[in-house]
């Protein structure tokens, strides 16, 4: 009889081990001891204030977004040498067929003769959306992309040696 209360002791102990790790086990996944790694989000932009709806402010739009390029002091001149030569800035809404709309804006300085400046500083077009987007146009041979090309580069830490 003594055998028989041996076995059934250390049986009762064995399964109250197991009982006890599997109620541990559970109990910490629930309540995080064992913390599952979750992927790194950005942390979400706050949504624009902006909201473009007249041909100044679109026009202001393009200028905030070129300056925000320029982030050098070389950048920054260059920046200054073509809004000064180039003064002739307008913007007219486009409508689309889903009734949606974008802002065209573009410079042109084509009616000035004798041109001496960079050639695509005389035209060149950007796109602005209602919520303060801007991107360069593709049309007169994608010149705003050209621009935004030099200010990028001009903007570009000096390489190291």
């Amino acid at each position: 009889m003594r055998r028989w209360i041996g076995r059934n002791y250390i049986s009762s102990i064995a399964m109250g081990m197991l009982l006890a790790m599997a109620i541990t086990v559970t109990g910490c996944q629930d309540y995080g001891t064992f913390p599952t790694p979750e992927p790194q989000q950005e942390p979400e932009k706050p949504a624009s204030t902006t909201f473009i709806n007249s041909a100044d402010r679109a026009v202001l739009a393009v200028y905030e977004h070129l300056l925000s390029l320029a982030q050098s002091h070389e950048a920054k001149t260059y920046l200054a040498e073509f809004s000064a030569i180039s003064d002739n800035w307008s913007a007219q809404s486009e409508l689309f067929k889903d009734g949606s709309s974008i802002w065209y804006v573009k410079v042109d300085m084509s009616g000035v003769e004798g041109w001496k400046e960079k050639p695509y500083w005389q035209q060149a077009g950007w796109f602005v959306y209602q919520d303060g987007r801007v991107i360069p146009s593709n049309r007169l041979q994608a010149n705003a992309l050209r621009i935004e090309a030099d200010l990028q580069e001009l903007s570009l830490p000096p390489p190291s040696e």
